[in-house]
């Protein structure tokens, strides 16, 4: 029985990673046509079928050789892997922003590449664990007392791919996206963009957080706790594809925002819980003050309500002029943004629970979250919804 188990198990991890690079051609296309903008990405897009090809199944395999095991460095010996592995990344990140150290900066990537597989290891161990213990884990029949985690979590830390994100000039919507390959410089960022706009659209290239492909791509060179946070929000991405949420991601922009929006809410408070059993190999430190009572989220709400009458009054350009305005503005705070513009809202405009955002689903989202009682809950409770009226409808509910 446990063989038919496993087999089942294997097939499942496979599909999903099927899923996964179709999904990001889907939702990030890749298309050859006549489009000048389908053309301009194209020639620099990231190869997502590639990426899977390459690392799926080196981890899948592991992952069934080892699925009763626990393999992960333990106790104390995974503290020190993580704190060296994050000090080396720290340090990785200041010599690449140096001219000189080459000699230490390879010696350190050669020393972190060394314990990266030990590091993915135990963070998948740990997470793993603690996300059964905040019952997200299944109960198949027959196997009632494994509490098996599915998808597993698995990542690869690596180089994440950029984004190509494009909007109509006179209104905010997010048209289309394209990934991009990472390590595309500044130059050549500002000529994708430009050529792009040459359609009449408004474009931006950002740097992807992570990417829920299976394993999740989740990038190589940040802190902890932003590993920590996105490894959980790309798992969640995962588990919610097998309930309604997940599977209706990609019928509108209605049912991609709510599942971003879950992902954004549930992966912060789960990260931060997890934390706090775990600890973090480097004490966070805590925020620096804003200026003059700076404050950014209410800046740059009042900045999208504004934009929107602007472009509702078909005032393109001096929306425009008020965007790049505000981006100097904020950037004297202390608040660096390399590009503000349509394309910028439409693509976080997806996470309805970020400062850039106006759509009603992230207060009531976060309304559910305040009712659920603990960030499990609230994610059993929005796992069965595939519209803002589903929401509604469980809003309503005594």
């Amino acid at each position: 029985m446990r063989r038919r188990l496993l087999a089942v198990y294997a097939g499942l991890l496979a599909l999903l990673a099927c899923a996964a690079a179709a999904g990001g051609v889907l939702v990030f296309r890749d298309l050859s046509s006549g489009d000048p903008i389908d053309a301009v990405a194209n020639r620099h897009a990231y190869d997502v079928m590639g990426w899977e090809l390459r690392h799926f199944p080196q981890k899948w395999l592991y992952k069934l050789a080892n699925i009763f095991d626990d393999g992960a460095a333990s106790g104390g010996e995974g503290d020190a892997l993580l704190r060296r592995y994050f000090a080396l990344t720290d340090e990785i990140g200041q010599l690449e922003r140096r001219s000189d150290g080459a000699d230490r900066l390879a010696e350190a990537r050669r020393e972190r590449d060394e314990i990266e597989n030990d590091v993915e290891e135990t963070l998948e161990s740990r997470i793993s664990d603690f996300l059964r213990d905040q019952g997200l884990a299944m109960n198949p029949p027959l196997f009632s007392d494994i509490d098996l985690l599915f998808p597993p979590v698995d990542f690869e830390l690596d180089r994440p791919p950029k984004v190509l994100a494009v909007s109509p000039r006179e209104r905010i919507a997010l048209d289309r996206s394209y990934l991009l390959a990472p390590g595309l410089g500044t130059d050549a960022v500002t000529a994708i963009e430009s050529e792009t706009e040459e359609s009449g659209v408004s474009a931006i290239v950002v740097t992807t957080g992570g990417v829920a492909t299976y394993p999740s791509i989740i990038p190589e060179l940040a802190p902890f706790s932003e590993t920590l946070e996105t490894v959980i929000h790309e798992w969640l991405h995962q588990y919610l594809a097998f309930y309604p949420l997940g599977s209706s991601y990609f019928g509108d922009e209605e049912t991609r925002t709510l599942n971003e929006t879950v992902a954004n809410m549930a992966g912060r408070e789960l990260a931060e819980l997890f934390a706090r059993r775990y600890g973090s190999p480097k004490p966070q430190e805590p925020p620096s003050p804003a200026p003059d009572g700076f404050d950014f989220r209410t800046e740059m709400r009042a900045l999208r309500l504004r934009v929107e009458e602007l472009l509702a009054d078909g005032r393109v350009e001096a929306a425009e002029r008020l965007m790049d305005e505000k981006r100097a503005e904020f950037e004297s705070k202390g608040v660096y943004i390399r590009r503000i513009n349509q394309a910028y809202f439409a693509f976080h405009g997806s996470y309805a629970d970020t400062p850039g955002s106006i759509d009603p689903i992230g207060p009531k989202l976060q309304s559910l979250r305040d009712r659920a009682g603990s960030a499990a809950r609230f994610v059993r409770l929005v796992r069965g919804l595939s519209s803002e009226a589903d929401l509604d409808r469980l809003l309503e509910k005594p």
